[in-house]
């Protein structure tokens, strides 16, 4: 046994704008050297050893040290292996390609043991160096900014004490290090891949321990994997498989478009992600298809009211605004209930959920009534819109295109409209346009998305320093309490802090929640043992089989 310790110092990380990472992505496709199938292979249609797996976006960049997208994470879960896992159903840590771990009493420091007789794709060895040659390469400099980066936390020291021991070393107490580890974002890499390729060129020739392999990368078409045959992995994720072992998957980019699942179904692909509540109601029941919904753990897919604006500023607006809200309308018109209704910040998938709230804000459009003429709105011009003085009650809503939100929002305008309340809808192409919106604090309710198990999920909504602090007024007391709940490493004082965190949110109306998130899967009916992880949006494809005839 050996020690070698290297200390990561923090430095100034290289700053890349959003352009500049399209930048990135473009040049790799520029330079893409991908490998094809191989000649002789059956067209998967004609191949029950195949999967095809339609995705509904396209995967900007396709390396776990800088990746975001969930679409990314889908491929890259079959990929990669991580340090640990959550179990899918308890939620609970369990070995990856660490065999066991201890946290030190002061929750500092983590020991892992790492898995022997391990090789990469490539035929490098898996060892304590390769963890440490995927740490250097999150830190270094040259990286654009990555959330593999954020997910690392306070981390400042690691410390090598041999072939298969390491010793990782935090700042400071920070509770969701090991649901980090977990993710596919800190799948660890092949040394010789990151060594042997640069920031661009990685993408194409991915090497990780997981039970497939990357065959072929065409950027903004298709991801070709084929079965790993060395995989030794097994995480406690997988199950037994039954039926046709699957030797190669397809990942075919729908780019989102509306399709007619039953057609795709049955000529083109096996598995359809992402298929809109409208359309996995027309699947329901059909003896061809499964429909798989899936809970995705994080706060409720809700609207943040912007309380540094004029009216939403008052709490009794906010809370009128609230009441006469029909969500169970949506969630029947919208969601055709696939998704429950949203009753606390943190959805119940998460394990934090708070309870108390659920019933606590129904939809009452004669106490929403009251509480505006309390607060001295009236309508005296007889426009049908209230005033506040000489202000009407006209609020500006945000709208992605996706998830719904474009339907949730009409339906607001028509039950706000029923009390004198006028909504002014502004749709957004992008996430690059509604990040910007977001920071400009120019409207009055905003979208609020934010997925992960772990309660730290509020962080980037309700800090101070968030992204969506210029779209709300501070909030000291909340935001101490978040601060604490990162380092607060007892479970149940932690969870407590949770709900107390909760209660302020809900007690203050600092969010209109709406629905619980619900992702509508679709795959023929054959196809056995598709399950999802822990996080909901990436599939376990290792002991997917089609059931024998």
């Amino acid at each position: 046994m050996f020690g070698l310790v290297c200390v990561l110092l923090e430095v100034e990380r290289h700053q890349m704008s959003i352009a500049g990472r399209l930048t990135v992505c473009l040049l790799a496709a520029l330079i893409w050297t991908g490998c094809s199938a191989g000649p002789g292979d059956l067209p998967c249609e004609r191949d029950r050893r195949c999967v095809r797996y339609g995705i509904s976006a396209d995967i900007p960049i396709l390396d776990p040290h800088i990746a975001e997208s969930k679409e990314a994470g889908i491929v890259l879960r079959q990929i990669f292996d991580s340090l640990v896992y959550r179990d899918p159903d308890t939620h609970e840590i369990v070995p990856g390609l660490a065999t066991d771990w201890q946290v030190s009493p002061d929750s500092l420091q983590y020991t892992f043991n790492l898995r022997q007789g391990l090789n990469f794709h490539d035929g490098s060895k898996f060892d304590a160096a390769a963890v440490v040659a995927n740490i250097e390469r999150i830190y270094d400099s040259e990286m654009p900014i990555s959330y593999a980066r954020e997910l690392l936390g306070p981390l400042s020291q690691y410390e090598v004490l041999g072939d298969y021991s390491i010793r990782l070393t935090l700042a400071s107490p920070f509770p969701a290090f090991m649901d980090s580890l977990a993710q596919p974002f800190l799948g660890m890499a092949s040394p010789a891949a990151l060594e042997a390729y640069n920031v661009l060129r990685h993408q194409f020739h991915l090497a990780g321990t997981g039970p497939f392999r990357l065959a072929e990368y065409l950027p903004g078409e298709r991801v070709i994997l084929r079965r790993f045959e060395e995989y030794r992995v097994n995480p406690v994720l997988y199950s037994e498989r039954v039926g046709t072992e699957i030797e190669r998957i397809e990942f075919l980019i729908t780019r989102g478009e509306e399709l007619d699942a039953l057609i795709e179904l049955d000529q083109m692909l096996d598995v359809i992600d992402n298929v809109s509540p409208s359309e996995a109601q027309n699947l329901a029941g059909n003896s061809r298809v499964q429909l798989l919904p899936t809970e995705i753990p994080g706060t409720a897919v809700q609207f943040l009211f912007n309380t540094r604006r004029e009216h939403i500023s008052r709490r009794e607006v906010r809370l009128a605004l609230l009441l006469a809200t029909n969500r169970v309308a949506i969630i029947d018109q919208v969601y055709f209930n696939f998704s429950p209704v949203a009753w606390a910040p943190l959805s119940e998938s998460t394990g934090y959920s708070h309870t108390g709230y659920i019933n606590r804000y129904e939809f009452d459009l004669d106490a929403a009534q009251e509480l505006l003429a309390a607060a001295g709105y009236t309508d005296s011009d007889g426009d049908g819109i209230l005033e506040h003085g000489d202000a009407p009650l006209s609020l500006s809503i945000v709208l992605p295109p996706w998830g719904g939100m474009p339907a949730v929002a009409s339906i607001l305008q028509r039950q706000w409209r029923a009390i004198g309340i006028d909504l002014r809808i502004e749709p957004v192409p992008g996430a690059t346009r509604l990040a910007s919106l977001i920071r400009s604090g120019q409207h009055d309710l905003l979208p609020v998305e934010s997925y992960g198990i772990d309660p730290q999920v509020l962080n980037p909504v309700f800090l101070d320093n968030g992204e969506y602090a210029s779209s709300r007024a501070a909030q000291p007391q909340l935001n101490e309490l978040l601060l604490s709940t990162m380092q607060l490493v007892d479970p149940e004082l932690r969870r407590s802090q949770v709900y107390t965190i909760q209660a302020l949110i809900m007690d203050e109306v600092l969010i209109l929640p709406i629905r619980e998130a619900v992702r509508l899967t679709a795959a023929r009916a054959d196809l056995a043992n598709l399950r999802f992880d822990a996080y909901g949006f990436y599939p376990l494809l290792h002991n997917v089989s089609f059931a024998d005839s």
